[in-house]
Parts: structure tokens; C-alpha cells; sequence
């Protein structure tokens, strides 16, 4: 069968291909096909008229409040909150009035007299008297304080039980909404928070302010009182996000300042910024490179330090085996890559310190968070491919410091509970429609169908690193999905995660080692109700294969149930009362992970059917695959075959193989088996 032309691939969005009679007909066959279909209880968050008309405003900031820097300057470079300051800081700045400084002064010479001593001793009477009323006063305000902080903990926890108790979970901010902290290992930890922090050696001096404490010294015939001057070295730890802004208020002329700005606040981490340094050696202009650090970067910075104002609300994370939804702003999401661009936020997860006995537990639970700071994309050699990564993210900071987006996205984190997983074999759904085409791709070709990523068990892959296939592409030409790595630990064989609403900004050319930015790509997808781009995309992994392994062996009845089960769990709607639209899919699991075409077709076929969507299959230019899966898609629909018997098909095909060692082909068996 020939490809049709790619003007006659349907537009799924403005209407489902699917008539009335078989989707009546396969959706009553779904009702006793062996799926256990469990309608999941949700208590999903509504979102209130109030906050959908503020989605698309901008967020308005407080009043600004200027801060005093290390050598005495202020500087402007976001509205920055009294919360976003640790405690010390505050102390700090009180200690002053207590004749008490945190950096290193020399003793003065002071010329007095003897009345001046006894002034001096009148003086300190009433400063006693003075200081005890000031303790007074300092202990009615700490009782305050105490007050304050055991009702705004109050209202914290208030706050964390009602999202605890809800699957969908809205962190767009109300206007002036005050930024609540959270710092645990269910919680992104954010760079703003005051407990983000670093170990600082501090030294103070202070006066002794009763007479004992002074001096007399003759110096030129001249009597001189001198203070006692104490000087104390301590280690405290000092606000991160402090150091941050005071570092990136200084202008970045260049790649190596940008390195030497970013080591400053993350000073135990040796980072490699060579690739950086190549890309505006060997890919920009003189003018381009001017451009980047004189107009763009000052506003991915300025950008990068409102986070405090848009992310107001705490951000769950989405661990394994908690079905959760959590919709964020795309304002919300450029802020949070800002500072994943400029390698502001610290690890994610349980990263308290534990006993020898337990770190090695430790590792492996970090680990199934991946990295979301920028630096490995900055780091080794600049090759083609990993320049049109960066292509593509410099034009969507761009793109969104030019003109706030004022959409919103979805991530949800869909985990399919046992109960839902049908039993394969008895199933007797029909086979839906598959649509196979030669040209075209996932993301032109499928406005409005549930599109596939081909996604790694940690997502995005290789995106920030040498990877440049189907995810990682998608990733970088739909930059939000990225943000998807911070708060999103390693999928589970029983998870997936659908993103719906994230924007195209960049056309490409190309895949793997010739992928190139191709300019900008301008999305006209509509909006829905909540403000999302009807753009659904479903991250599912599937079995890498060893190299050199057995590649029979993903024909066994546990890996192809893996894989049924897993795709299953991807297509699958629990919410829609509507007949789903198809799912826009390829070659999932082959090329590097070495699954086999014919075989994953024939899964995803089946886990399509059990959950009710057709299939719109692209081969990526495979005329030959094409035909032969149009063909044997055909002969299954004329011999009635259903998802449970295409099941036993499978088992009995891969008994075949493992003991005659046969080169059978997949499809000639099928043809064979149900003829």
C-alpha cells in the first residue's frame, strides 16, 4: 500500500475519525473484554472562574525592596521577599545595633580626656538603661514573632494536608498570594527558599561597652583610649539565593564570566563549560554573541529571579505510585527553566545526611531524580547536533521574554493500579483502526491526537547531554517539557506521564547526529477550557535490550506483557466521557533501545484497541514496514481477530522461536497462525 500525501492525513483535533456504529460496537465490547476498567476516585481540584481570568494577565509583582550587597551597593534585580532570606540574614542585619559587625574592622585611635571619661561613664548608665528597655521590647517582639511563626506554620500545614488530599493540584499563584516554603523530600526544593543555604566562614568584632574593657596608651604625649576589640571566627550557614542575586547583578559580558558567575554559587560542584565557550566561538556571530549577553541573558536572569513571585505555591513532586496532576503557568515554567539555565537549583529529593549503613539507599533514590540545571549541555564537545539543542532554547527565552505566554500545562503522573490491568489473554476487544504512513511526523502530522514520546524510564533522556533522538528532539523543540525533569522521578514498569498544553517554538531538520534548528515555528493549536494547548504528549518507556543480548527474548510473555501493560497505561482515559482520539505513535522502543518493529506495533495495536483509540502509525519514511503492517492490520480486522487471541498468537509464536531457534518472521506467523 502506498503512503497517502501528507495533506490527507486527518486532522483529528476538529473531528475523531470514527463512525458512530463501530465505536458504539467496540466500546460495548470493551465493557466485558477482560479490562477491569475501575473508575479511579478523584477529588481533582476545581479551578474557580477567578484564577482562569488571572491565567492570562500578567503577575504583578510587590513593591520593590532594594538590597544591601557584600561591598555596600544595592541593586534592583527582582522584587525580593523577607521570606527569601534566611534568618541569619535578619540577625545580621539586627546585630549592627548590638555594636556588633560581620566584617573585620581595625581599632581607631580616640583621643579623649579625663572628662571625657566621666561623660563617657554617664553615657553608659543610660545605654544600660536604655538596653534593658530595648530587651524588653525585644523580648515582646520575639513573643510576636513566636506568634506569627506558629500561625503562618498553622496555615503551611493547612495548606500541604488539602493538597495531600487532592490528585490535581493548580500552583498558579493569586495576585499578591505570599510564597509559601516548603523544603522536604516531597516538595521541589527551590533556589528561593531560605533554606537553601551554604557553609560560610564569618568574622565578627565586636566593642566591650563597659569602661574595664578600655585602654589607656600615651601615643605622641597623647592620652588614647582604646576599645577591646573582640574578633570571633564561626561558621554559619548564609542564604543561597542571597549569593545569587548578588552574583548575577553584576553584568556577564561573556561565556567565561557566565562560568565564573555560575561556579561562584556553586562552588563544590567542577563544572565543565568548554562546549559553551566552543558554541559562541563557532556558532554565533561577533554581534550574535553581543546580542545573547547584552539583551537576552538580562532578561533570562531578571526572569530567573522572580521565581519567589510565580511560584508562590509549593511544588509537589511526582513520585512513584502517587497518581498525581500538578498545572503550572507557561510564565511559571519559563521562570523555572531560567533558573535551570543558570544552574540555581539545588538536588531534589532526600538529600538530609544519613549513616555510612544508609548511603548507599541514598544514592539510588537520588538518582531517580535527573538532573535539571543546565550544565551538562555547557560541558565536553560542541558537536552540531548539541549547538541545535542550544539554538533551539535560546530562541525560546527568547520567544517568552519578548511576549508572556498565558497558557497553562498539565503533568500527570498516570499509575495504573493492578486492579486495572485487564487480563490479556481472555480479552475480546476487536482491533481498532490503524493507520499507517511513510512520511510525515508525530508532531506535524498528529494536531489533536494523544501524541507518543518515546520516552527514557527518566525523562528526557540524553536531552541535556549527546542524545538527540525522538524524545530529546521533542523536548528541545517543546522546551517546557524539560521542566518535566525537575519535579518527575524515574518512571515505574506501571507508570506514565502525560503532559498536555506545552508550545512549539522551533522547527528542525534532520535526527540524531544531522538534527539542526530550523527557525521558529509559530503554534496555532488552540486552548482549552483551562487555558492548555490541545497538545497531549505521553511519555511511555520501553525495554532497552542489552547489547549483544538475545533479542528473541522481548517476545517472551512477560516482556510483551510489560509492554502491553506500560502503553496500556499511557493510552488508557480514565476521565473522558468522550471517545478518545487516536494515538499518534511509531517505532516505539526501536532504533537504540533494539525493540523490534513488527512486534511493537502489534502491542501498541492491542493496548490502542483495549483502551478504545485508533492508531495513526508513522513509519518515518519506511515504505516497505508500511505495507506490510497495512497489509497484516487489514487481514486481522477480516479475520475478526481479537486483542486476547492476538495474545495467545504471541506466546505461541515466541515458543517457536526459543526452541527451533527459527528466523520465522512475526507477521508471516500471524498470516499463517490465523489463516
Amino acid at each position: 500500500m502506498s503512503s497517502p500525501d501528507k495533506g490527507k492525513i486527518t486532522n483529528y483535533f476538529s473531528k475523531i475519525k470514527s463512525s458512530s456504529d463501530t465505536s458504539s460496537n467496540n466500546n460495548s465490547n470493551n465493557n466485558n473484554s477482560g479490562n477491569k476498567r475501575k473508575q479511579i476516585e478523584r477529588t481533582d481540584t476545581v479551578v474557580n472562574g477567578t484564577q482562569l481570568d488571572y491565567i492570562s494577565t500578567e503577575i504583578e509583582s510587590n513593591k520593590n525592596k532594594s538590597v544591601m550587597v557584600a561591598n555596600g551597593d544595592e541593586f534592583e534585580p527582582t522584587q525580593l521577599m523577607d521570606d527569601s532570606l534566611p534568618n541569619q540574614y535578619t540577625s545580621i542585619k539586627r546585630s549592627k545595633s548590638n555594636n556588633t559587625t560581620t566584617t573585620t574592622t581595625s581599632t581607631s585611635n580616640i583621643n579623649n580626656n579625663n572628662n571625657n571619661n566621666n561623660n563617657n561613664n554617664n553615657n553608659n548608665n543610660n545605654n544600660n538603661n536604655n538596653n534593658n528597655n530595648n530587651n524588653n521590647n525585644n523580648n515582646n517582639n520575639n513573643n510576636n514573632n513566636n506568634n506569627n511563626s506558629d500561625n503562618k506554620m498553622e496555615d503551611i500545614e493547612d495548606f500541604l494536608l488539602e493538597e495531600q488530599q487532592s490528585n490535581t493540584i493548580f500552583l498558579i499563584p493569586l495576585e499578591n498570594e505570599k510564597y509559601v516554603d516548603v523544603w522536604n523530600s516531597d516538595y521541589v526544593k527551590l533556589p528561593c527558599s531560605k533554606n537553601n543555604v551554604y557553609k560560610a566562614t564569618v568574622k565578627t568584632t565586636s566593642r566591650q561597652s563597659s569602661m574595664s574593657g578600655l585602654t589607656q596608651t600615651t601615643i605622641d604625649g597623647n592620652i588614647v583610649i582604646e576599645d577591646d576589640i573582640k574578633t570571633v571566627t564561626e561558621v554559619r550557614y548564609l542564604s543561597k539565593w542571597y549569593l545569587i542575586n548578588t552574583i548575577l547583578s553584576n553584568p556577564i559580558k561573556n561565556s567565561e564570566s557566565f562560568e565564573e558567575a555560575v561556579k561562584s554559587y556553586n562552588q563544590r560542584c567542577n563544572w565543565d563549560f568548554q562546549g559553551l565557550h566552543d558554541f559562541f566561538e563557532t556558532e554565533y556571530t561577533e554581534s550574535e554573541t553581543n546580542e545573547f549577553f547584552t539583551t537576552l541573558l538580562p532578561k533570562i536572569i531578571k526572569l530567573a529571579l522572580q521565581l519567589p513571585f510565580l511560584c508562590a505555591r509549593p511544588i509537589p513532586l511526582l513520585k512513584s505510585s502517587v497518581d498525581r496532576e500538578i498545572i503550572l503557568s507557561q510564565k511559571q515554567v519559563a521562570s523555572l527553566l531560567a533558573n535551570a539555565f543558570l544552574c540555581t537549583f539545588p538536588r531534589q529529593g532526600n538529600t538530609n545526611s544519613m549513616s555510612h549503613h544508609h548511603r548507599s539507599h541514598h544514592r539510588q533514590h537520588q538518582d531517580k531524580f535527573p538532573s535539571i540545571n543546565f550544565h551538562s549541555l555547557y560541558s565536553g564537545k560542541m558537536i552540531p547536533s548539541r549547538a541545535a539543542k542550544l539554538k533551539c532554547i535560546f530562541h525560546y527565552f527568547k520567544c517568552v521574554t519578548e511576549k508572556t505566554p498565558t497558557g497553562t500545562i498539565s503533568f500527570h503522573r498516570q499509575v495504573f493500579d493492578e486492579s486495572e490491568i485487564p487480563d490479556w489473554e481472555r480479552s475480546t476487544s476487536t482491533l481498532r483502526d490503524l493507520t499507517c504512513f511513510t512520511d510525515g511526523t508525530i508532531e506535524d502530522n498528529g494536531i489533536g491526537m494523544l501524541q507518543a514520546d518515546f520516552a527514557n524510564k527518566s525523562l528526557g533522556g540524553g536531552v541535556l547531554g549527546y542524545g538527540c533522538v525522538q524524545e530529546e528532539i521533542r523536548f528541545v523543540i517543546n522546551p517546557e517539557l524539560l521542566v518535566s525533569c525537575l519535579f518527575t522521578s524515574i518512571l515505574q514498569e506501571n507508570e506514565t506521564v502525560i503532559i498536555t498544553g506545552s508550545q512549539r517554538f522551533s522547527k528542525y531538520t534532520g535526527y540524531g547526529d544531522s538534527f539542526q534548528w530550523n527557525g521558529p515555528y509559530i503554534d496555532k493549536t488552540p486552548f482549552d477550557q483551562m487555558g492548555r494547548r490541545l497538545t497531549s504528549i505521553v511519555a511511555m518507556d520501553a525495554i532497552k535490550l542489552p547489547h549483544g543480548g538475545n533479542s528473541f527474548q522481548q517476545f517472551s510473555p512477560s516482556a510483551v506483557e510489560r509492554e502491553l501493560n506500560k502503553s496500556l497505561c499511557g493510552f488508557f482515559d480514565r476521565v473522558s466521557l468522550t471517545i478518545p482520539p487516536p494515538v499518534a505513535t511509531g517505532n516505539w522502543g526501536c532504533g537504540v533501545f533494539g525493540g523490534d518493529k513488527h512486534l511493537k506495533s502489534i502491542i501498541q495495536l492491542m493496548s490502542g484497541s483495549q483502551s478504545g483509540r485508533d492508531l495513526v502509525y508513522f513509519s518515518f519514511g519506511d515504505q516497505e514496514f508500511t505495507d506490510e503492517l497495512t497489509q497484516m492490520v487489514s487481514f486481522l480486522h477480516l479475520k475478526k481477530v481479537t486483542v486476547g487471541a492476538l495474545y495467545k498468537a504471541l506466546w505461541e509464536y515466541y515458543k517457536l522461536i526459543s526452541h527451533t531457534k527459527s528466523n520465522f518472521k512475526l507477521f508471516s506467523y500471524l498470516d499463517a497462525h490465523f489463516s
